[in-house]
């Protein structure tokens, strides 16, 4: 970065008529030292440490096009998201084991006149991709930085920091060029900016049939019995409680999971030759003719126990549905739910 302190101080100790013009040389070389406008490119990747997507990770790739017009700056960037399953199992939206999608932020900002190339960048729109695969909107940022030559370094809200760095080919100084001269007022569409997909205004509806919402409200039943590794029987259970309000559904279901040791061993933390564990998971979710999608988005352990590994994860589910069946997919799994059937009195003769 070039610096032209050894000027102004020259010139500050020539003479004292000269101390009024101080101030005015240092704001204008340390404007043009921190000169932002261009194409700028950063990489952030990160393990999610919580919510749903926990263990998860998220490849963010920017492209920042930013002009600056004395110590203002406008623009956007385009952040280009991969998320690939820390455990393997496939997303719902894309029944792959990651996913991508792409969003769009407008962003404005000034150069702090008399710094050394301190800059403020507030997020002031969103857009993202159409399709199912959309991560959804998040809270706009506030970004605080400095930029030293052709590198920019920024910092959201107080959090970690990220790297930019101006990007030096021929065509990107041209669309830098562009850029200065139109995107200092407007911002054109994004189909024509970038070869990224174009982008819509937000998360579209849940892309399900228009019919009338068929009734999944009440009690729903999943038993399954099998074997759990290492051999022993296992046996699990879900009572889903399902409320509905025209195509919106909400409710919980109870899982309950029993492990029956088969060696005649008892388990170590239960003391005994068996063990159970419940929990209960909150649901909400969508139905749109006989189609359903379902998010779990909490869940509370209702019966703690030692033998409880603590591995759980929220998951996401879509299926069909009929009177007597919910029939569901999840990760790489799938399960069938049947409304239970009344009591009926035997009948002797």
């Amino acid at each position: 970065m070039r610096w032209a302190g050894v000027s102004v101080f020259a010139l500050a100790v020539a003479t004292a008529g000269c101390a009024g013009r101080k101030t005015t040389v240092a704001s204008t070389a340390s404007l043009s030292s921190a000169e932002v406008t261009g194409i700028w490119d950063g990489v952030v990747r990160a393990t999610i440490s919580e919510g749903m997507g926990t263990g998860d990770t998220r490849i963010e790739k920017q492209e920042w096009h930013l002009a600056q017009s004395g110590g203002a700056i406008t623009g956007y960037y385009i952040a280009a998201l991969t998320f690939v399953s820390g455990d393997g199992r496939p997303y719902v939206c894309s029944r792959q084991p990651q996913f991508s999608a792409v969003q769009r932020y407008d962003i404005s900002g000034t150069v702090r006149a008399g710094t050394d190339g301190t800059v403020e960048i507030q997020e002031i729109a969103q857009k993202s991709t159409e399709g199912r695969c959309d991560p959804g909107n998040r809270r706009l940022l506030h970004y605080e930085g400095k930029v030293q030559g052709d590198v920019l370094t920024l910092a959201a809200n107080g959090q970690q920091k990220q790297t930019l760095y101006r990007s030096r080919s021929a065509d990107d100084r041209a669309g830098g060029a562009d850029l200065s001269a139109t995107n200092a007022t407007t911002t054109t569409a994004a189909s024509s900016e970038s070869p990224f997909p174009s982008l819509g205004d937000g998360p579209k509806p849940l892309p399900l049939p228009g019919a009338s919402p068929t009734d999944v409200s009440g009690l729903w039943i999943w038993e399954h019995q099998g074997t759990a590794p290492g051999g022993d029987e296992k046996q699990e259970r879900e009572e889903w409680h399902v409320t509905q309000e025209g195509a919106k559904l909400t409710g919980y279901y109870d899982r309950v999971v029993r492990q029956i040791s088969v060696d005649g061993h008892a388990y170590r933390c239960s003391m005994s030759l068996e063990f159970e564990i419940a929990t209960r998971y909150r649901i909400n979710g969508e139905v749109r003719g006989n189609q359903v999608i379902i998010y779990e988005n909490s869940f509370e352990i209702l019966e703690p126990n030692a033998c409880d590994n603590g591995k759980r994860r929220l998951d996401a589910y879509e299926g069909q549905v009929n009177a007597e069946e919910l029939r569901l997919v999840w990760g790489v799994g799938g399960q069938v739910l049947h409304r239970p059937h009344p009591d009926v009195p035997t009948q002797r003769f």
